[in-house]
């Protein structure tokens, strides 16, 4: 893995308040406003944003054989529909005008929260973890966003990096099982920011931190980890597609919770396509993003049959956290 230092664009973009922590590291306080009442229930009468949601076709990927090279991974149409859905969620954002019985204008006053993160502001790539990217904020969203969902379920987390999403989870959970590789310290990081951040988390809510790495088998896991694995249902990560190593590991990791886990209910991963201009394909292309649905798709159909559904979720859910909500971001989901 290549040596040189990356930064998310997220510090450049938004003022987060940062200040220095005495070790060297950098604190940051990222805003957040809590979702209405009415934005709860607002969907209970149509389709949810799931039920909307675009299932992959992977014929149309150019992934018709395994050693099929992608052309692309999105149509023109999925593009725009992209990019609606950013336009339809900026739209989300802006309040409604209001008036009581005497006709004077309701000023609506949203409550605000704050989450606090310890954190590293550039880091060698086999430690983009201790950053926070555009895809953790995405996916806090539509975990706001979704509160009937999430509420008292066991939620795992998969490289839960400075353990932002996590954190957004125990609001809601009643289990949160954050995971992530023992290294630089990580895992002791996010147990800090968790404890900095637990007042916010609903206070029946368990929060444990472990490790689970990607590279090490199921039949590997410790019989303690297999055993708090049992009553999972949801799985989470963000921002953990960047490297075709760590990918590969990444989709077998899935796999083997999709057999193994039990109750659980659907997989949902957060990421930003990252697009590189290449002479064989003379077009930007998202490699990293390109090969996550190439390795997926051979796993996911090895034995003749589709075993699993790949659904691609609109973003046209509030953005609630203060971030460029922009079109690249990509929400999917992946179940029975």
């Amino acid at each position: 893995m290549a040596t040189f230092e990356v930064c998310s664009e997220l510090y450049a973009e938004t003022d987060f308040s940062t200040t220095d922590a005495t070790n060297g590291n950098s604190i940051s306080k990222f805003t957040f406003v809590y979702p209405k009442e009415n934005e709860k229930t607002k969907r209970q009468n149509g389709c949810s944003v799931e039920e909307e949601g675009n299932k992959l076709d992977f014929n149309g990927y150019g992934l018709n054989g395994v050693d099929d090279q992608s052309n692309g991974l999105q149509t023109d149409v999925q593009k725009l529909s992209s990019e609606k859905s950013v336009i339809l969620a900026e739209l989300e954002d802006k309040p409604s005008i209001e008036t009581d019985k005497d006709g004077d204008l309701i000023v609506e006053r949203k409550k605000k929260g704050v989450i606090e993160i310890e954190h590293l502001k550039s880091t060698k790539l086999d430690l983009v973890g201790l950053q926070i990217w555009r895809g953790a904020l995405l996916l806090a969203d539509y975990i706001l966003h979704n509160e009937k969902k999430f509420k008292n379920k066991k939620i795992l987390e998969l490289g839960s990096g400075v353990g932002l999403t996590s954190i957004v989870s125990s609001f809601y959970a009643r289990e949160v099982l954050c995971t992530d590789i023992d290294v630089g310290g990580l895992l002791q990081l996010i147990q800090a920011n968790i404890l900095r951040n637990s007042s916010l988390k609903n206070p029946n809510c368990n929060v444990v931190v472990t490790e689970l790495n990607f590279k090490v088998p199921y039949v590997n896991y410790p019989d303690a980890l297999k055993a708090q694995l049992q009553d999972v249902e949801y799985v989470i990560a963000a921002d953990v597609i960047y490297d075709d190593n760590i990918t590969e590991a990444f989709v077998m990791t899935l796999e083997n919770l999709l057999l193994e886990l039990p109750k659980l209910k659907g997989i949902y991963i957060a990421l930003e396509k990252r697009y590189v201009f290449t002479l064989e394909d003379m077009d930007s292309v998202a490699p990293s993003y390109e090969h996550f649905l190439r390795v997926f798709y051979r796993r996911n159909n090895r034995f003749g049959i589709t075993r699993w559904k790949l659904m691609q979720i609109p973003l046209n859910f509030p953005r609630y956290f203060e971030y460029e909500k922009i079109k690249d971001l990509v929400l999917l989901k992946i179940s029975n």
